[in-house]
């Protein structure tokens, strides 16, 4: 670990750390890559003092479900109207996608979503066309300074993943092997499987024991209805197991979920936009699954979790709204655990939860001593913070213009509002390159 000392001083402290709570006035001490003391007042002579007055100081944002690969597709999915179109006009686009494009594609949305306040990602890449394009995606995530679960996609090859499953899974067990089994690695191996409107039971049973036997964390698609009653009763579902939307889940798959220790990762933006049903975040919640957030594809949705966060509360406002509603309560009035989400809640999806999601939650996911030291400063000025619970300002009162520092594992990638040691001629010209050729 390195000796450098970094001291955070006076900010308001949004820990989520249930024993520090909430300083108006704190300060944070970093030794290396860890936070040593939270604390309303440190001193340290020695550490480099960074003065975080008029900023609210949280935990890394958490990305737990982004095709990094469709940055340079940005905008092409703006009005995309359900699956079928996202299918036919998006999708098939992968397969003119080099494997030097995935290096460019990667490096620029993980740089797009750091600077964005996303300290952590799981990139779920299922554009593995060749051996090649997984390399050169993790080739990106080695530079990049983010912490990056790379869940290798097992999908999106009905004609020739029977064929080729050996190899993958081969090819898996070698990068594995390469970056190693340190969780506080900022690149770490994980895997997607392929899921049953792609694969078969059997299949996905292969991969995800697999998977298990490496001790990787690992996700899914799960877009269609009964999928999680097949999934659960082939022994397959667990807490290393990650789906992604499940917005048909029944409360008994939901029953199921939890007992299993699982969570899901809610695109929230995306699936609302797509006329999914969104009910299903919180009965997640009520049912003991913990809820964490993703923004999906670059491709329909920016890069932008605190956008995500806001979508979510709003969403879930709205819902419970229209339940209250059709339930004859109206006009809303308040009642016990009525209504049911916060934004301190949805917060804690994009961090806390989304930690546990990943087998994380003892290195990241707050600001607690120990783990590792990945925060996000948030200015609040000139306006001051927002009345009422603090996490209230950053879920409704915060955008990505306002995040003047972002740190990970010890070391900012942002600071006073740039990126450190980026080019973004570079990135512009990376990302414009692919996009022309794309889109000829």
């Amino acid at each position: 670990m390195s000796d450098r000392r970094i001291l955070i001083k006076n900010g308001f402290i949004i820990s989520l750390d249930p024993g520090i709570g909430d300083l108006p006035r704190g300060d944070v001490l970093i030794h290396g890559d860890r936070i040593e003391r939270v604390a309303p007042l440190i001193e340290d002579d020695g550490a480099e003092v960074v003065d975080a007055e008029g900023t609210i100081v949280i935990p890394g944002l958490i990305d737990t479900h982004l095709h990094m690969w469709q940055q340079p597709m940005r905008g092409l999915g703006a009005d995309l109207w359900g699956m079928n179109d996202y299918i036919s006009r998006v999708y098939p686009l992968r397969e003119r996608f080099r494997a030097q494009d995935m290096f460019a594609s990667t490096y620029t949305c993980a740089i797009e979503a750091l600077g964005n306040g996303t300290t952590t990602a799981l990139d779920f890449c299922h554009n593995v066309l060749t051996e090649d394009h997984a390399e050169e995606a993790l080739r990106a995530h080695r530079l990049t300074g983010q912490r990056v679960v790379f869940g290798y996609g097992m999908v999106g090859y009905a004609d020739r993943i029977e064929r080729e499953r050996d190899d993958r899974l081969a090819h898996v067990s070698r990068l594995h092997a390469e970056l190693g089994d340190d969780p506080t690695a900022l690149v770490r191996m994980g895997l997607a499987p392929g899921t049953l409107n792609f694969s078969t039971v059997k299949g996905m049973q292969i991969e995800v024991e697999h998977g298990r036997g490496l001790g990787l964390p690992m996700t899914i698609h799960q877009n269609d209805a009964g999928e999680l009653y097949k999934i659960h009763d082939a022994g397959l579902l667990g807490p290393d197991l990650l789906p992604a939307h499940s917005n048909n889940a029944s409360d008994h798959e939901l029953a199921l979920l939890a007992r299993c220790g699982c969570s899901i990762s809610f695109t929230t933006e995306g699936e609302f936009s797509g006329g999914r049903n969104m009910s299903v975040v919180g009965r997640a919640d009520r049912a003991g699954v913990s809820p964490t957030l993703g923004v999906d594809g670059p491709s329909f949705v920016a890069v932008d979790m605190l956008s995500q966060l806001r979508f979510t509360f709003r969403i879930m406002h709205a819902v419970e709204a229209q339940h209250e509603r059709a339930e004859g309560r109206w006009p809303l009035a308040h009642s016990p655990g009525i209504p049911f989400v916060t934004a301190r809640r949805v917060l804690e999806y994009a961090t806390v939860n989304a930690a546990k999601a990943l087998g994380m939650e003892r290195h990241i996911g707050s600001l607690t001593p120990g783990k590792q030291a990945d925060l996000v400063l948030l200015r609040i000025d000139p306006y001051g913070i927002a009345a009422g619970d603090p996490a209230n300002h950053v879920v409704l009162h915060s955008g990505v213009g306002d995040i003047d520092a972002v740190m990970v594992a010890g070391r900012f990638r942002k600071r006073d509002g740039r990126m450190v040691d980026v080019d973004v001629e570079r990135l512009r010209a990376l990302s414009g390159e692919i996009r022309s050729r794309l889109t000829s």
